[in-house]
């Protein structure tokens, strides 16, 4: 959140306006009115219960709001739910019985059109937009996650609080974890990146620039191949670079189960919190595997989560 001055602001960004306002994507155009409701209703409301599962999907988005309750001190209640990245996406969610304003985030729903804002309860899931760039006329579809969401929340909520400040960079993480990353193309993702890049949120490194990538994310990868482009990477010009990435993906290209387009954001588009040597796509890959299984210790951990969040900003 941090305001920057560039000569040019990244496509979806328009000049001269605030760089901390999410709201200013095009990704979120179409459900402006529909955010700004939800910050209505929380702020009016008085007591918040704020729920989500145990998966980490829903700890990163339900940390997002959670810092803008505490900036502003707004009375909520934090309630984990049993996980439920294992569970169909047609199963139905028993929420319990309380007192207060329900906010339900269910990361792992079928994106819709619009979000459910009623009086006792608002139900926030993926949402399936139209989006455009300024300097061409095609319309582009995506799904923006639960996380953004909620960032953008957090951000009219509490525009300059400290905690929102510490989150904004993982506003990015729900694009990573889910899987229209595995497509040829996310505009959201494109879109959301730039904007956080832009404004100092992240720092954008290719892979040799990061001093402590988490292994295994990249299939084919030679990690010793790797530690020795890193080693002369400073040295290296243009062509060399351009040539020794070829050589070091063209592996991993062949493999299955990963996209061309999640290929390059690991290669090219490391989101780097400044001020941290680990990326925001290693911490996540670390966090998911070190995931527990059992649904109890699940949720005792993914609170914990949520805390270290909070504080820190990062995983």
């Amino acid at each position: 959140m941090i305001d920057t001055q560039l000569d040019e602001p990244p496509r979806g960004v328009s000049a001269g306006e605030r760089m901390n306002n999410l709201l200013q994507l095009s990704i979120f155009s179409t459900i402006k009115d529909m955010l700004v409701e939800i910050s209505e209703a929380v702020q009016n409301a008085k007591l918040i219960q704020l729920m989500a599962p145990a998966d980490l999907d829903g700890i990163l988005a339900l940390s997002q709001l959670e810092a803008s309750f505490l900036d502003n001190s707004i009375h909520y209640r934090r309630r984990v739910l049993a996980p439920r990245k294992h569970v169909g996406r047609d199963h139905v969610e028993e929420l319990p019985d309380v007192d207060g304003l329900i906010i339900h985030i269910d990361p792992f729903s079928e994106s819709r059109s619009t979000l459910e804002i009623g009086k006792d309860l608002i139900s926030i899931f993926p949402l399936a937009v139209e989006l455009s760039f300024p300097d061409s006329e095609k319309i582009h579809h995506g799904a923006i996650d639960c996380v953004a969401i909620c960032a953008a929340i957090s951000a009219i909520i509490s525009p300059e609080g400290n905690r929102v400040r510490k989150q904004r960079s993982m506003a990015i993480a729900g694009c990573w974890l889910r899987q229209g990353l595995d497509t040829n193309y996310d505009p959201v993702m494109s879109l959301l990146r730039d904007h956080l890049d832009y404004e100092g949120s992240i720092d954008i490194r290719p892979l040799p620039e990061v001093s402590n990538p988490a292994p295994g994310m990249i299939p084919g990868l030679s990690e010793r191949m790797l530690k020795r482009l890193s080693k002369g990477w400073e040295k290296m010009d243009v062509d060399a670079r351009s040539a020794a990435i070829s050589e070091l993906v063209l592996p991993a290209l062949r493999e299955d189960g990963i996209s061309t387009m999640r290929i390059e954001e690991l290669i090219w588009h490391r989101a780097m919190i400044p001020g941290l040597e680990s990326d925001i796509a290693s911490q996540l890959h670390l966090a998911t595997q070190n995931w527990p299984n059992d649904s109890d210790e699940a949720r005792v951990h993914a609170s914990g989560i949520a805390d270290s969040l909070i504080m820190n900003g990062h995983l």
